[in-house]
C-alpha cells in the first residue's frame, strides 16, 4: 500500500540505537585484509563465521558462501523491517528486487521458459506471491505504480512481441514508485538520494547509448525522467563529443565524477571504472547519514 505520513525522527531512537550496537559488529578494514591474506578459502571463511556472519546457521563448507550472503542479507532487511518504525519506507529499497522479479516473470510467461534461478530475494512482496499475483492478473494488494506498469508490459507486448518494451516501463515505474515513497516520507535526504540515483543512471544510459552508436529517438525513450540533470542536456549531447558533454555539466554535482571517468573512457571505450566510481559516489552520499544522530538516514 502507498506510504503516506511523514517521519517523526523522534521514532527512530531506539532503533538507531541498535543499529549502532550492530555496526561495532561489521567487518572492519582488518578483518577484510586478513580474509585476502588467508592460505586457503576456508580460512576466509572462518573469518566471516567469527564476525557472526552465518550465524544460526549450518554453513560449514566454502562452496555454500552463496548461501551465507543471500542469508545474511534477507536477515538485514528482516531487521531493518521490524525496527523502522514505518517499515513501507524499507521498500524503497526492495522494490528493486520485486521491479527485477515482475520483469523475470513476465518474460518467462511470454517466452514459455522458466527462470526461478534468476529471481531475488527480499522483496517487498516474497516472490511466489509476486509470481502468482501475475499468474492470474490479481493486482488489487499492489501499489498502483507496479500495477499500472505490469499492466502497461501487457498490454505493449502484446501489440509488438518486443521483450525490451517490459525493461523499459518497468525501469521507468521502479525510479516513479521510488520517488513516491520518498516524497511520501518527507525525508530530503531520501529525495535526494533518488534523485541522485536516476542522475546516475541516465548518466549510464547515455554513455551506453553513445558508446553503441543508437539514435535520439531511442535515447528519448530509455531516459528516466524525475532527476536533476534535464534530459534535454542528454539529447542535445548525444552527437557532441563527451568533453563537450563534461563541459555542460562541469559545475555541477556530478563535473568531478564525469572528469574523473571520460578521459578513461575514451581511451578504453569501456564504462567499468566509470561504473565503479558511481557507485563510490553513492556510497559517499549515503555515509553521510552516519553523522545524523536519528531518523530513517543511518538505517
Amino acid at each position: 500500500m502507498p506510504f503516506a505520513k511523514k517521519i517523526d525522527d523522534s521514532k527512530y531512537i531506539y532503533a538507531v540505537s541498535r543499529i549502532r550496537a550492530i555496526e561495532k559488529k561489521l567487518l572492519t578494514n582488518s578483518s577484510f585484509e586478513r580474509m585476502i591474506d588467508s592460505k586457503t578459502p576456508d580460512e576466509a571463511l572462518k573469518t566471516l563465521l567469527e564476525a557472526d556472519y552465518g550465524y544460526g546457521t549450518d554453513i560449514k563448507n566454502v562452496l555454500q558462501y552463496e548461501k551465507l550472503l543471500k542469508e545474511e542479507y534477507n536477515k538485514v532487511y528482516q531487521l531493518l523491517s521490524e525496527l523502522a518504525p514505518e517499515p513501507e519506507i524499507i521498500n524503497m529499497f526492495l522494490i528493486s528486487n520485486d521491479y527485477h522479479n515482475i520483469k523475470v516473470f513476465l518474460k518467462s510467461e511470454f517466452s514459455g521458459q522458466e527462470s526461478m534461478d534468476i529471481i531475488v530475494e527480499p522483496g517487498s512482496i516474497p516472490a511466489n506471491t509476486l509470481k502468482i499475483m501475475i499468474q492470474d492478473r490479481n493486482f488489487s494488494d499492489m501499489h498502483e505504480t507496479m500495477k499500472n506498469a505490469i499492466e502497461e508490459c501487457i498490454e505493449t507486448f502484446g501489440a509488438t512481441k518486443n521483450p525490451q518494451i517490459i525493461d523499459l516501463i518497468l525501469d521507468k515505474a521502479h525510479f516513479v514508485h521510488m520517488k513516491e515513497i520518498a516524497k511520501a516520507s518527507g525525508s530530503d535526504f531520501l529525495n535526494d538520494l533518488v534523485v541522485m540515483m536516476i542522475d546516475i543512471s541516465n548518466l549510464k544510459i547515455f554513455l551506453r547509448i553513445k558508446n553503441l552508436k543508437k539514435t535520439w529517438d531511442f535515447l528519448q525513450k530509455v531516459l528516466i525522467p524525475g532527476g536533476k540533470i534535464d534530459n534535454k542536456i542528454f539529447l542535445e549531447n548525444l552527437d557532441s563529443s563527451l568533453d563537450n558533454f563534461l563541459e555542460t555539466l562541469k559545475y555541477s554535482k556530478y563535473g568531478e565524477l564525469l572528469e574523473k571517468s571520460i578521459e578513461n573512457i575514451n581511451s578504453t571505450k569501456s564504462l567499468t571504472k566509470f561504473e565503479k566510481l558511481c557507485d563510490d559516489f553513492i556510497l559517499s552520499f549515503v555515509k553521510k547519514a552516519k553523522f545524523i544522530i536519528f531518523g530513517i538516514e543511518p538505517l
